[in-house]
């Protein structure tokens, strides 16, 4: 890792002292502490992190990078300095080419994954970071035609990653296992051309419409679990499951007045689904359809519901998932004070579970380069993950600084 770091510094370093001015360097500071609101009031969060981007343009083309150094009181082994992205582009007007390690986005869903199923997802502290920020890089190829009505794109990824999980003893968001449980979770597949990820998509950009198409192979990036025995270690297993599987979907945004109208369709071929007893998993077709509404309702309000229903083919009681699930999110938010102050409620529903997460949140910029933040989060539920976060109903506080 540190040699990629050095690596590019010096191919930004040796770019920016050729050119004129073509060298841009920002970034931000921002610490993040949160801690529980019931006994025995542990901390759930506690880091800070420096990100610096550096941009270096010559003609079409230009570097980017952008590195974390971060220091996490909690978990050890997440503090160090971390590469985000670092790739190439060019673009003229036929073509733009990105490699490297980037951030990949389809669909149009916010904080749901239907057809977004590229960059995985760092879930090492469950929801107590922007959803942008839980968004991991991968080392891939992007060919694109960027056309104003229509834009085709062709995105490989030799090495996938995986969805980070709460691995760590120390995590509080860890979920509980057996006290002689050892967690067997890979990072990623070999690196092999059948293991990588490639994908289309072409989207349309009409006057009363944006739609894409698209179709990609690539695993289930959020693991099956499944448990074995390991008798010369006289402990549990608990694996984490990827297979290969086939999505092809669809996305759809149209604005109508104050309405964005906002909908999500995809049919993944042969994903992997846990069975209830934890001891092996299928492969099944599934379903998965999105809708949502934003309304921009004047005076500053802002208002986002979506609703997710996925639909198992050929489904068998012996599965964890039922047949039929879905989950809601909301989002309602007020900028105040000459758009300083901006006071947001979201809202997380597991509708099968009966289980809920809520956040209550206020951001104040005080200059434009400073930004504090509180508020609080709250899980709730009879069953699920959500239910079981309970203890982690918590309080938290950010302050964020931008260079």
């Amino acid at each position: 890792m540190i040699r990629w770091i050095w690596f590019f510094a010096g191919i930004l370093a040796v770019a920016a002292a050729a050119q004129e001015s073509p060298f841009q360097f920002n970034g931000f500071v921002d610490t993040y502490h949160a801690v529980q609101t019931k006994w025995p009031h542990d901390l759930t969060s506690s880091r800070t992190r420096l990100r610096t981007e550096m941009r270096v343009d010559y003609d079409n083309a230009y570097l980017f990078a952008s590195l974390n150094a971060v220091h996490n009181s909690i978990l050890e082994d997440r503090t160090g300095v971390q590469l985000q992205e670092a790739y190439f582009n060019y673009q003229n007007d036929v073509v733009e080419i990105r490699a490297g390690r980037q951030i990949v986005v389809w669909g149009v869903a916010d904080g749901l994954r239907v057809t977004d199923l590229i960059s995985p997802v760092d879930y090492t502290e469950f929801m107590s970071s922007d959803y942008d920020d839980l968004r991991m890089a991968v080392d891939g190829f992007r060919v694109k035609y960027p056309g104003e009505r229509v834009n085709a794109e062709i995105v490989y990824v030799p090495a996938p990653r995986y969805f980070q999980m709460p691995l760590e003893e120390e995590n509080p968001w860890r979920p509980d296992m057996p006290e002689n449980a050892i967690l067997d979770f890979p990072d990623g597949p070999d690196t092999r051309f059948k293991n990588g990820d490639f994908g289309t998509r072409l989207s349309f950009f009409l006057s009363n419409v944006d739609f894409s198409v698209s179709a990609l192979h690539t695993h289930n990036q959020s693991p099956v679990t499944v448990a074995g025995y390991d008798f010369e270690k006289d402990s549990i297993v608990i694996y984490g499951i990827h297979e290969p599987m086939t999505m092809i979907g669809g996305d759809m945004s149209m604005p109508l007045g104050e309405f964005v109208i906002r909908a999500e369709v995809a049919e993944y071929f042969s994903e992997a689904l846990g069975y209830a007893n934890s001891l092996d998993y299928a492969r099944k077709n599934t379903f998965n359809a999105l809708g949502g509404v934003d309304w921009y309702a004047g005076d500053n309000w802002t208002l986002m519901v979506q609703y997710l229903h996925k639909y198992i083919a050929d489904y068998s009681h012996e599965l964890a998932a039922e047949k039929n699930s879905s989950e809601m999110t909301f989002r309602i938010s007020k900028e105040l004070l000459n758009n300083t102050l901006k006071l947001s409620l979201y809202g997380m529903f597991d509708i099968d579970n009966l289980a809920y997460y809520g956040r209550a949140s206020g951001d104040y910029a005080l200059t434009d380069q400073v930004t504090l933040s509180a508020g609080y989060d709250h899980f709730g539920g009879k069953r699920g993950q959500l239910a079981k976060y309970k203890k982690n109903r918590e309080i938290w506080a950010k302050a964020k600084y931008y260079f």
